[in-house]
């Protein structure tokens, strides 16, 4: 008698459970996400190539954007990132060490200089994001293309005294500042829950940027530096967004089905 109250029950389930399914995936035709403004925040770690693999090695990556997503998952914004590291490929300051590595300072004391990399890109992006689930529009793999500026540097933090060759506009001799146009691709998951409260995303992206030192001479090499230079970013990054959503009022009532 157990097993068969137990059976019935579990019919009923199941019947309860394909209804609500079926009512849910009737509901859901025709309804369409809402539009709203997405704020992303992400961390990165990126690896360079082409010629900006000859200053830096490695570098991390803050960024920020700010994109307008319509109904139809095609969003356009606006994005920034702040590039730093403390790790560079080469001593751009060897010129001015003393047999032991040390440098001279103003008062004729050792000294030394700790050598970084600093760096930002600022543009506009375009992307879309493609559902992975019949019931979930917003939540799959995001592509994504940006076009904008690209500038970094090496940036010098004096151990010990004052190093006079480091000082003032002596050091832009050595900062290897570096600017120009850059592209940059995404692709990743992008996940925005129902509720709001739990958004993320994660993905590869590589940058192309067409560039120029803007010293034109280097200190440390005694030469002029005017080539055209191709630098090259590849790295995975992670973030959260904040969805701001604009509802119409034929839509509020159904933003469970997106």
């Amino acid at each position: 008698m157990r097993f068969c109250i137990m059976l019935l029950g579990l019919c009923c389930s199941s019947l309860l459970l394909a209804q609500r399914s079926s009512s849910f995936d009737e509901a859901n035709k025709g309804v369409k996400p809402p539009q709203g403004v997405l704020l992303d925040f992400s961390y990165g770690v990126h690896l360079p190539l082409g010629d900006l693999a000859e200053n830096f090695n490695y570098m991390f990556t803050l960024g920020g954007k700010a994109q307008f997503i319509f109904s139809n998952n095609l969003a356009f914004g606006l994005v920034g990132d702040h590039f730093f590291s403390d790790a560079i490929g080469r001593d751009v300051v060897s010129n001015l060490r003393e047999e032991e590595g040390f440098i001279i300072d103003r008062f004729g004391e050792l000294a030394d200089v700790q050598q970084g990399m600093r760096g930002f890109f600022l543009g506009g992006s375009v992307s879309y994001l493609l559902p992975m689930l019949k019931n979930y529009k917003r939540s799959g793999i995001e592509v994504r293309f940006e076009g904008g500026y690209l500038q970094h540097w090496i940036r010098f933090r004096t151990i010990g005294g004052q190093i006079p060759a480091l000082s003032g506009d002596y050091v832009r001799g050595y900062d290897r500042m570096t600017s120009g146009v850059a592209f940059r691709q995404y692709i990743g998951y992008r996940h925005l829950a129902r509720n709001r409260l739990f958004n993320f995303y994660g993905g590869f992206d590589f940058m192309q940027a067409f560039t120029r030192n803007r010293r034109g001479f280097n200190f440390d090499t005694g030469e002029a530096d005017t080539k055209n230079r191709l630098d090259l970013l590849v790295g995975f990054r992670v973030g959260l967004t904040i969805p701001i959503y604009i509802y119409s009022i034929d839509t509020q009532q159904d933003t469970r089905f997106y």
